[in-house]
């Protein structure tokens, strides 16, 4: 493994803009970027700008987004943030130019942590095809936030906290993760054949943009981690069957899955914790290992 000095110059900066901005207004803007970096590799199937850009050492969600929720936390640490729990703020606000010092420190953690778990042996199917185990990203989204949780909020809270109150009751949970599933699948099948494998990233990148609305405290359902999975599994029962209702059924399956993987996240993790613990990255963590073990036995 290789880390270039770029990367963590890039990761520093991606870092510091995601504590400025606040998590979650850092990663409506990755949305943004990851939409038109994925209509762009439509068009030009050379592009790159998917893997370098949108989900790089800048702007990807173990930078930008994960680096907001750490300086979240050493924000309410030093008692200028009421809750490391609140990703929505700016955090530039509070004219700390230490909190944008974490951002910057752990936008290059997140960077560093996501390759080291990208060097995890990829497995291989009977064709030779090279599967890989897991989502590094998301794997460091989750460890970022575990690390910030060791250095400034130890101790479990007091007060359990819901994650998401309009999307956390059962009829809710399964509701969302069928309908964003069978959203996710019906755009991947309505692509041209050979643009289906940006149906994911641009799936993730249009459910980030939307949170936008809970900078503004406006509730909209998260389903970054629904659309993503549910359009990735439909793309591997296609290499497998070009019946469309199948297809359509596996990733139904498996954006109820998402669902029911991040609430349990939630409940398990999140509500005991004062920093947030993104249930999404969790989900999208087993989601990835789940279906790389998919496809080893249907190879």
């Amino acid at each position: 493994m290789t880390l270039t000095l770029t990367e963590f110059v890039g990761a520093a900066g991606g870092g510091a803009l995601g504590a400025a901005l606040g998590a979650l207004g850092g990663f409506a803007l990755l949305g943004a970027i990851v939409m038109i970096a994925t209509l762009i590799s439509v068009a030009v199937p050379s592009s790159t700008l998917v893997e370098t850009l949108a989900f790089g050492p800048v702007f990807g969600p173990h930078v930008m987004f994960a680096s907001g929720v750490a300086a979240a936390a050493y924000a309410a640490y030093i008692r200028q943030h009421d809750s490391a729990r609140d990703i929505t703020a700016p955090l530039i606000v509070y004219n700390k130019m230490s909190i944008i010092g974490v951002g910057a420190a752990f936008g290059m953690l997140g960077q560093l942590l996501a390759r080291l778990v990208g060097e995890i042996p990829a497995a291989h199917t009977s064709s030779g095809k090279e599967i890989a185990m897991t989502d590094s990203l998301a794997v460091s989204v989750v460890l970022t936030a575990l690390i910030a949780t060791v250095l400034w909020a130890r101790k479990p809270t007091t007060e359990r906290q819901q994650w998401l109150p309009w999307q956390n009751s059962a009829p809710a949970v399964l509701t969302i993760g069928a309908v964003a599933g069978a959203v996710a699948g019906s755009i991947y099948l309505a692509l041209p054949e050979e643009s289906r494998a940006m149906a994911g990233p641009f799936l993730y990148g249009v459910s980030a943009f939307s949170l936008l609305a809970l900078v503004f405290g406006k509730a909209v359902p998260v389903t970054h981690h629904i659309t993503l999975t549910a359009a990735l599994t439909a793309g591997v029962v296609a290499g497998h069957t070009s019946e469309p209702s199948l297809i359509l059924l596996a990733a139904v399956g498996a954006g109820l899955l998402a669902s029911v993987f991040a609430e349990v996240w939630a409940r398990l993790m999140l509500e005991r914790c004062k920093v947030h613990l993104d249930p999404p990255a969790a989900a999208i963590a087993i989601m990835a290992t789940l279906l790389a073990l998919l496809q080893l036995v249907i190879a």
